[in-house]
């Protein structure tokens, strides 16, 4: 799997002035991590990663019997760690091509260019609104609501999910959720391969 810097750095660039000199530092700090379907990401305190490709899906175990899937992370999508969440793992779904910087990494990057904090914070919001898209989800009443929201926001990538995944995430009955789930993608016109 191959690394697309121009990807990330327009990514970067959406969410404020970048430097050229920041972005050979960027580059310089970054590190990279190729994982296979079923793999796991090992989480660090203060990691800021970039899935470059690639599906993830991020579970929450804590005070649970069976672990939860609780987001699922798209290529172009930060994740972030810090110390409330770094016990939420995550594994691939697909071939994933992920960038990290460490906290000591991103430390020195905004001593150096400050203007890196407003992109570093608004990464940060990036990640959170799709942790809380879940709980939005959950709220919803209707569970064929539920499904219809999700289909509409993971349209681009239905195809490489597992239904399973899916109603996990969901927290409907799998087989609820496969019944209602195959009417809905026909009628959105989606065709899963």
């Amino acid at each position: 799997m191959e690394e697309n810097p121009q990807q990330l750095k327009t990514s970067l660039q959406t969410l404020g002035p970048l430097q050229p000199e920041a972005w050979l530092q960027i580059l310089q700090h970054q590190k990279t991590i190729p994982l296979n379907p079923g793999e796991s990401l090992v989480r660090k305190e203060g990691m800021l990663a970039y899935l470059s490709n690639g599906i993830l899906k991020e579970y929450d175990a804590s005070n649970r019997k069976n672990p939860s899937i609780i987001n699922f992370i798209k290529k172009g999508q930060p994740i972030i760690t810090r110390r409330q969440n770094q016990v939420y793992y995550l594994k691939a779904c697909t071939s994933c091509l992920v960038l990290y910087w460490e906290s000591n990494d991103i430390k020195t990057l905004h001593q150096t260019f400050a203007e890196l904090e407003h992109i570093y914070r608004s990464l940060c919001a990036q990640y959170d609104t799709s942790i809380a898209f879940r709980g939005l989800l959950l709220e919803e009443k209707s569970a064929i609501r539920k499904i219809q929201l999700f289909i509409s926001t993971n349209r681009d990538i239905l195809p490489q999910l597992k239904k399973k995944d899916m109603a996990n995430y969901l927290n409907l009955d799998y087989d609820y959720f496969v019944r209602n789930f195959h009417g809905l993608i026909t009628l959105a016109g989606i065709a899963l391969l």
